[in-house]
């Protein structure tokens, strides 16, 4: 089975770098240049001729509609997977670093020097982020043959998680996931 995991295309938080997470905020949504980046990759798909079995989706608003407009023209349903959703950063979403080191002090000290989420309030435990991405991992195997392609439109932070998985590592690896980056597995 071929496994490819995309990211979104860019929004307002990105641009800002603000924190996102598990909430649709009105800056998490696609800006005109991430609605671009979209068509493009569906363009990319198309000049391939890259047909995919299987089409699955975030239920946020900047991964469906990344995959709507890079995915569309294949005719597919988009299933939205809840497990699909980005990583929980509780009282930092929607927040620059210099904000919450300015509102949180105690917490971005913590958080800079463990990074481990357990020290934000409201914020999604580590070791629920990792039995995520493994379950992402545990439903494509169980439910899709050899022959399948699997398309998942996501987020940076579930996508780490899903390589994780992958890999079969307790280390989370810091990818650099650019906005519409593909990252491909033949399982």
């Amino acid at each position: 089975m071929d496994l490819m995991l995309v990211r979104h295309g860019e929004t307002q938080a990105n641009l800002s770098k603000r924190w996102s997470g598990s909430k649709d905020l009105e800056i998490t949504n696609l800006t005109d240049n991430g609605r671009e980046q979209a068509n493009k990759l569906g363009r990319w798909f198309k000049e391939r001729r890259f047909e995919p079995t299987h089409v699955y989706s975030s239920p946020q608003n900047r991964a469906r509609e990344t995959a709507e407009l890079a995915g569309g023209h294949w005719g597919l349903p988009i299933t939205e997977m809840e497990d699909l959703r980005e990583t929980g950063a509780g009282i930092f979403e929607g927040m620059t670093w210099s904000e919450i080191e300015q509102d949180y002090p105690k917490e971005a000290d913590l958080f800079r020097d463990t990074r481990d989420w357990s020290h934000i309030k409201e914020s999604e435990p580590d070791q629920d982020r990792r039995r995520r991405g493994a379950r992402v991992l545990r439903f494509t195997i169980d439910n899709h043959s050899t022959e399948n392609s699997v398309v998942m439109f996501a987020h940076a932070g579930i996508i780490q998680q899903i390589v994780c998985a992958i890999l079969e590592s307790p280390r989370l690896w810091g990818l650099a996931a650019k906005n519409t980056a593909i990252y491909e597995f033949s399982i």
